[in-house]
């Protein structure tokens, strides 16, 4: 076997808790996985799209041995420290092309230490952004405008059933802020009773009201200079409303039973479930706040409109509950056929529980799960004449299903590439490479 079919072997078979690069001779990133993004502290997209040159001007990591094979042509390994505390032991090893000159460079590098920095990481990866996935084009364009609006402070309105992830979305906005270093305050506005309703949003002063036995800083106080997420705004109260309106036009707020007003700067994000306009119509939701809120509308649509993101979520919530509990869980294709049939009435917080309870008790289908005819990509039918160690991986079946989607996608636009691009929602030089991959691979 040639040394490079034993590198693709590694690729395929590389496990959580090993780092993975497969960079060009550019340096630009062709693989990677999750885990390699997680140990840098950001999104495995985020890292597909980088270059290591940047990588290490931008100190994520102390050393690249990727950039030093290049330099040098030669095998070389080390330790790697990366900016989120990890250190790891580095190898890296050219692949040349016919004329002597280095093609591609695969650097692999195993944890020194499984310690509490990892298992912070993974807390933090499940508690932030790692959980949107842009497969779908719908996502890519939502991802695209979170990502211009993102810098400013103006106010976003989120649309979508409950369970789309909203709050993450909320939360991905802030992260990519200028406010990012500042507090993320999130309130369910449907969870608060209203007789508790003003105390928790404004707070209240020392025996401003019974009950009321210690001084206590609002939510709105709390979120100064950071950003302010209004979960299911709609159920607001009215007379709330009017006062968030006050405090919206005159960034100002008074503890109740207070004579000190405080200034207060946030950004604003609100997320409802419901039709606003049509609760302004029906006079129970105050004209002024909507038409004050709703800058930046954004629509999330449900799962069930967004097949090409189920495979990617499940991937990340097998991944986190495998760590979580470790486990070596993987789908099966009877399980990935039902993940793509089912309407997921209660979105990404349906599957994600969904996928847990998979990862626990390791549970398996009944036979009296149906699948309906044509709703998946690849023909998984003709696997069952297979021997089952000969089954692609889950990241495989992906591979597959992007490349027949992208395909037929270029058929469809008449071989047009920047239409192709465009309708895709990724970047003309992104698809050349992809299609350049596909043409490698068909000739070797």
């Amino acid at each position: 076997m040639s040394n490079s079919q034993n590198l693709m072997l590694d690729v395929k078979g590389n496990e959580s808790g090993q780092i993975l690069f497969v960079i060009d001779r550019n340096g630009n990133i062709l693989i990677s996985n999750e885990f390699t993004a997680l140990s840098l502290g950001i999104t495995l997209e985020e890292l597909l799209r980088s270059n290591v040159n940047y990588l290490v001007r931008k100190g994520y990591y102390s050393q690249s041995f990727a950039l030093e094979v290049l330099s040098q042509k030669k095998s070389l390994n080390g330790e790697v420290k990366t900016n989120t505390e990890l250190s790891f032991h580095s190898i890296g090893t050219p692949i040349f092309d016919d004329n002597g000159e280095v093609n591609i460079v695969v650097i692999t590098a195993q944890l020194k230490q499984n310690n509490v920095k990892l298992d912070k990481l993974i807390n933090e990866y499940e508690k932030t952004s790692d959980f949107i996935v842009a497969d779908s084009s719908a996502m890519k364009q939502i991802l695209k405008a979170c990502n211009q609006i993102a810098p400013s402070d103006c106010k976003v309105l989120l649309f979508g059933e409950s369970g789309t992830g909203k709050e993450v979305l909320s939360k991905y906005i802030h992260n990519r802020s200028m406010r990012t270093n500042q507090s993320f305050i999130s309130i369910n506005c449907a969870a608060i009773p209203q007789s508790l309703f003003e105390s928790e949003l404004f707070g209240h002063e020392k025996g401003s009201f019974t009950g009321a036995s210690e001084q206590k800083k609002g939510l709105l106080e709390l979120a100064n200079k950071g950003t302010l997420f209004l979960d299911e705004i709609s159920e607001m109260p009215l007379d709330l409303q009017a006062k968030l309106l006050r405090v919206i036009d005159n960034p100002e707020i008074r503890r109740i039973g207070g004579t000190k007003s405080f200034q207060v700067d946030f950004r604003l994000i609100c997320a409802t479930n419901r039709d606003l306009s049509k609760m302004v119509e029906e006079g129970s939701f105050r004209r002024d706040l909507y038409y004050r809120i709703n800058v930046i509308p954004i629509h999330i649509p449900p799962l069930k409109n967004r097949h090409q993101d189920i495979i990617g979520l499940a991937d990340k919530f097998i991944y986190i509950f495998n760590h979580k509990y470790n486990k070596k869980r993987k789908l099966n294709f009877k399980e990935i056929d039902y993940l793509l049939a089912h309407s997921w009435p209660g979105n990404i917080r349906e599957l994600k529980n969904y996928i847990e309870r998979l990862v626990v008790v390791d549970e398996c289908f009944d036979d009296n799960k149906h699948i309906s005819e044509g709703s998946i990509l690849i023909d998984l039918n003709s696997l069952d004449s297979k021997p089952l160690e000969f089954w692609p991986t889950l990241k495989e079946i992906k591979k597959e299903a992007e490349e027949k989607f992208i395909l037929k996608i270029l058929n469809e636009c008449n071989g047009i590439k920047s239409v192709t691009a465009e309708m895709l929602g990724i970047d003309r030089t992104v698809l050349y490479r992809k299609l350049n991959n596909y043409k490698e691979n068909k000739n070797t």
